[in-house]
């Protein structure tokens, strides 16, 4: 694992959601402390600085409440769209080097 203030956690936690090891609501906190409150955006590239930018944006409105996805929706991001995000921001980002 790496600090929180690194950008290879962010990486990390693409793989670990991905994975399965670790649950939705979980790689939206992690990457919340990570990306938006830890990490020197400039230390990422142009490239990296768009996508985890626009995964941001669905992670911070991610929602496992299926209540609240029904109750105001095009608000809150589902579990699908969250893997589908996260998985088109590891194709995007193959081959960059860390």
């Amino acid at each position: 694992m790496f600090p929180k203030d690194d950008k290879r956690r962010l990486y990390w936690l693409l793989e670990q959601y991905l994975s399965g090891r670790i649950d939705g609501n979980t790689f939206c906190d992690e990457y919340y402390y990570c990306y938006d409150l830890e990490l020197d955006y400039d230390t990422l590239s142009d490239k990296e600085r768009k996508a985890f930018r626009d995964l941001s944006l669905v992670s911070g409105r991610f929602s496992s409440i299926k209540e609240d996805i029904k109750r105001y929706p095009g608000t809150y991001f589902t579990e699908e769209n969250l893997r589908k995000k996260v998985q088109e921001t590891r194709e995007k980002l193959q081959g960059v080097a860390l």
